[in-house]
């Protein structure tokens, strides 16, 4: 179990890069809608294709179904930031990025359509309280991987994947759980939430 709990504290330091690397992500999607927001709103499906699938899935399907829906998605992109490290960390730090500026647009286009801080919050906040730092957690450890495997040769390298490796199998096994928990918080709880303003 410490040794576990010391692969999270060794990544103290990419989870806070992790962080910056999103806030960045959002602040570009935020700055990119008012800039040109008729092209956004425009290309819409492309940008926030699951979230406007999911929008759609809770006015027809179950709840389980939703949550379902929803954790196979965050599982994929989990498992995109803790093994995409393997590419010398270039996949974690876009898809923090692409991440990052699709909650910036959303932010924005909350504003845009007149609708209060307090929608947003609704709508994100419950179940992102537990997914995001779930997801930049996953992310802090792909990071790490490809921060060691680029900074190292031969041998060296090939030992630091296999422990990198072994130690993202364990975080992705912890993480995991936390996502299934958000997902069904995602389905059930924030449609309640939501549900004063579709009136």
């Amino acid at each position: 179990m410490k040794a576990v709990l010391d692969s999270f504290r060794e990544r103290a330091v990419y989870g806070v890069l992790a962080l910056l690397v999103f806030l960045v992500g959002c602040f570009l999607g935020w700055m990119t809608f008012w800039q040109n927001p008729a092209f956004i709103l425009g290309n819409l499906n492309k940008l926030l294709g699951n979230l406007l699938e999911i929008s759609a899935k809770m006015e027809k399907e179950s709840k389980l179904s939703i949550a379902r829906y929803i954790f196979q998605n965050n599982a994929r992109a989990l498992f995109v930031m803790i093994f995409g490290g393997i590419a010398f960390g270039i996949v974690p730090f876009f898809a923090l990025i692409f991440n990052g500026f699709v909650v910036g647009v959303v932010l924005a286009l909350n504003f845009y359509n007149g609708q209060s801080l307090y929608f947003f919050l609704a709508g994100m906040l419950p179940h992102g309280i537990l997914e995001l730092p779930a997801i930049l957690t996953g992310a802090a450890f792909g990071l790490k991987t490809g921060a060691e495997l680029l900074f190292s040769k031969g041998e060296i390298r090939l030992r630091i994947l296999k422990k990198n490796l072994k130690e993202s199998i364990l975080a992705f096994g912890i993480l995991i759980p936390i996502l299934l928990i958000a997902a069904f918080i995602e389905a059930v709880v924030t449609p309640l939430l939501l549900s004063p303003f579709n009136k």
